[in-house]
């Protein structure tokens, strides 16, 4: 059973989620950030560990435009299935893992003339938690969001158990976790 505050941390989560119609997609390709990932969560490995975030391209609108009309129309599940079936959009690695890959990648501005950006992607499952019935398996998603001033410096969030809903023109978050990973020390390597 969930308790109040996963539910309350969850709802928090949509509140703080992006507007999506009308993201603007940046020219610029190939950018990697630094981060460190601090983890007090009640999901995975609590600590601190750097992380690189690489993006390679940006979600087009036409993409944008099918990808959110399907979670709109058809749920999450018809969603997840359409992400991976697009060309990778960039990945998070640390020193110590493999990369993986993001299959969504939007950005907005914000009025201090920095950037908001949401990257999407399913989430590592153990066969066990897919066979099961863990309720975790119902939260397929990892969402990042970076929140960078002018020059791509700032903080973030990582979401690894997430549901996805349309909900308007915002996409709501929901985290299984107690909250979201923190991401602090975000800056802009390229």
């Amino acid at each position: 059973m969930r308790t109040l505050r996963q539910f309350v941390a969850g709802l928090l989560m949509a509140v703080m989620a992006v507007a999506v119609p009308g993201a603007t997609q940046s020219k610029t390709e190939g950018e990697e950030f630094s981060a460190i990932l601090t983890n007090i969560s009640n999901v995975g490995n609590a600590g601190l560990s750097p992380v690189t975030i690489r993006i390679s391209r940006w979600t087009p609108e036409k993409e944008n435009e099918r990808l959110l009309g399907t979670l709109r129309d058809k749920g999450q599940d018809a969603f997840l299935r359409a992400l991976l079936g697009v060309k990778p959009v960039g990945s998070i690695a640390t020193p110590s893992s493999l990369r993986y890959n993001f299959f969504y990648a939007a950005e907005t501005p914000t009025e201090e003339r920095g950037r908001r950006i949401m990257l999407i992607s399913d989430r590592p499952m153990q066969m066990a938690e897919r066979i099961g019935g863990s309720p975790s398996r119902d939260y397929p998603f990892t969402v990042i969001e970076l929140r960078l001033d002018k020059d791509g410096n700032g903080t973030g969030t990582l979401a690894q158990m997430a549901q996805l809903r349309l909900i308007g023109n915002f996409l709501g978050i929901e985290n299984l976790a107690s909250g979201p990973m923190k991401l602090g020390e975000v800056k802009k390597v390229k």
